[in-house]
């Protein structure tokens, strides 16, 4: 339960409190190490830096004294309502959900008020996941359900990209040219994808059960981290028999990392480097306190007995365990040519060696960036295609081009 909606006291509290927890013993123990190196080199050194180690500590243990009681502070007004709401603009709301994907995991295991749950969003607002609430949230539902899943440190509203210059949303074009309802969803990514996959099942169910109309077919679109939490619910769903499984007619993964993101191997690889010299150690403890959602995104892991008792870490293997698609869904994996997050080999899930992540999926590639993946003039084309089961229309003043050839975006 949480204690209080989050305001912006919260936000300074939160900072202070990650101030106390991580930078602060980064910057002691790199002042610790760099004493005990040049102290170490002057003959009879060692007395002197024993003094100077005492007053360095009970400096260090003064100014984490005071980040924790500040903190505190701030957040008991916080409580008492200080602040401006942080759900109370766009800006706030998506600075929560990067700080859930930088820290997610920790605030969720001390019910922190700043931790996201995994919610139904609708106007920059949760919806009530029953009859009611699904009916005043959808007045023109339909039968067609597709279900937007945000990646890492976005939010439900990140799916606007760009629609302010006059490009027409997801949403906007399966309403109009699908007949289809797109409904948000707003998750904290910081937590294993495993788990926001088995809660994200759990949804899916009360969302076909009480959604304003009958379900004919539910569509599911993740965007990057997204995407391995739609993989990591179906089969979630399917080990459970859940009923929403078999209404699942597609799924389309864009720039999704299914073997594994390179930049979080990166920064394994600095944190192994950096921890090879005392100096630089502490940076490395830094580096290793993201969260297990970050780390997930290595690998590219969907299920618990992929990371369940391991450090994920201090590991390097892939350790993938294969998990079944779904027989009668259409599997759409979409990469960016110029996607410098996700390989092009990652986002279709086809390693150089091994089987294909979903052996029946196609894959598309068009022009762009990763983010550009959120609101793509030929990826919404493609969408309402699939959506339909019509094939896409072909780009103005252009040739027919397969599946695997890049498009231009217009952009």
């Amino acid at each position: 339960m949480q204690s209080a909606p989050p305001r912006s006291a919260h936000t300074a509290a939160l900072a202070l409190s990650y101030a106390d927890e991580v930078v602060v013993p980064c910057v002691r123990d790199v002042h610790r190490a760099v004493s005990r190196r040049v102290f170490g080199a002057v003959v009879g050194g060692r007395g002197p830096r024993l003094v100077h180690d005492a007053v360095a500590a009970l400096a260090y243990t003064g100014v984490s004294q005071g980040l924790r009681g500040a903190s505190a502070g701030l957040r008991r007004l916080a409580d008492r309502g200080l602040g401006a709401p942080v759900e109370s603009t766009p800006r706030t709301r998506l600075m929560r959900s990067a700080v859930n994907g930088l820290v997610g995991d920790r605030l969720a295991s001390r019910e922190d008020p700043y931790a996201l749950p995994l919610s139904v969003r609708a106007g920059g607002a949760d919806v009530t996941p029953e009859p009611h609430g699904f009916a005043l949230a959808y007045p023109d539902a339909t039968s067609e359900v597709v279900v937007l899943v945000h990646g890492l440190g976005e939010n439900d509203e990140s799916w606007d990209l760009r629609a302010g210059r006059g490009r027409t949303t997801y949403e906007d074009a399966l309403r109009a040219r699908a007949g289809a309802t797109a409904v948000r969803l707003r998750y904290n990514t910081g937590r294993h994808v495993s788990d926001n996959g088995a809660e994200l099942s759990d949804l899916l169910t009360k969302l076909v059960d009480g959604w304003p109309v009958p379900v004919a077919r539910l569509h599911l679109v993740g965007h990057s981290m997204g995407g391995l939490v739609v993989r990591a619910a179906t089969s979630y769903g399917v080990a459970r028999r859940a009923s929403w499984t078999s209404q699942v007619a597609t799924v389309v993964c864009l720039g999704t990392p299914h073997l594994g993101a390179p930049l979080e191997r990166a920064v394994q690889v600095g944190s192994r480097v950096l921890g090879l010299v005392p100096e630089t150690l502490p940076f490395a403890t830094v580096l290793g306190a993201r969260s297990v959602g970050i780390v997930d995104l290595r690998h590219g892991y969907v299920s618990s007995d992929e990371w369940h008792g391991r450090d994920l870490t201090a590991q390097w293997g892939d350790g993938r365990i294969a998990t079944a698609p779904l027989a009668h869904a259409t599997y759409h994996f979409v990469a960016a040519t110029t996607d410098l997050l996700v390989p092009g080999r990652s986002s279709a899930g086809r390693p150089g060696v091994g089987d294909p992540i979903v052996a029946h999926s196609q894959d598309t590639r068009v022009a762009g960036g990763h983010l550009g993946l959120l609101n793509h003039p030929r990826v919404g084309e493609l969408l309402v295609a699939w959506v339909t089961g019509r094939p896409a229309a072909l780009p103005s003043s252009a040739a027919p081009t397969s599946p695997s050839t890049p498009v231009k975006d217009p952009s």
